[in-house]
């Protein structure tokens, strides 16, 4: 089973903004854009036959739908980004550097701004995980830089850095062979 974890196109005007599970917009154009780019990097045999799930969030669900073509893709709650509490819709640099520096220090257990730790968001991936297992087959999931992080975190992809620390540009795809 492959399981293909895209990170959503780049929301606009949120440069600076810890935007978490704020709802962003993201240009139409990008969104095509994108789904080009992740069209040719999974075999269309796969995108075939393969279950399509998604975030819920818009900046998701529209590149979903470009991916799924003719179906429906499944909204999953398990796929949202991690709710970042009180600190989602402010500024990152008006964050106190001592909450930073916490959330530093532990990021696996750290809860920022008072929303979700990457242990919950673990615990919500392994959930999610085990339901699309139950059915088989190859899955491709649009979700968000914290889902997929903790996703390769359990699945032992980190290449000599940490998969919580990974840089997960717009767009990406990620593949796990479970």
């Amino acid at each position: 089973m492959h399981i293909y974890l895209i990170r959503h196109p780049p929301p606009i005007d949120v440069d600076g903004l810890c935007y978490g599970r704020l709802d962003v917009a993201v240009d139409d154009q990008d969104i095509a854009d994108t789904a080009e780019s992740v069209l040719a990097q999974i075999p269309s045999q796969t995108l075939a036959s393969a279950r399509i799930y998604c975030s819920p969030s818009p900046r998701c669900m529209g590149l979903a739908r470009h991916i799924a073509s003719l179906r429906e893709p499944t909204a999953a709650e398990d796929l949202i980004e991690m709710s970042l509490g009180q600190w989602q819709g402010i500024r990152w640099d008006a964050i106190e550097q001592l909450e930073i520096d916490a959330w530093a220090r532990d990021v696996w257990g750290y809860r920022p701004g008072g929303g979700e730790s990457a242990e919950m968001v673990a615990a919500r991936w392994e959930r999610w995980l085990h339901c699309v297992r139950g059915d088989g087959g190859d899955v491709v999931a649009v979700t968000h830089a914290g889902v997929i992080r903790v996703a390769l975190a359990r699945e032992g992809q980190g290449n000599g850095v940490s998969a919580l620390d990974a840089h997960i540009p717009f767009g990406s795809v990620h593949r796990l062979d479970l």
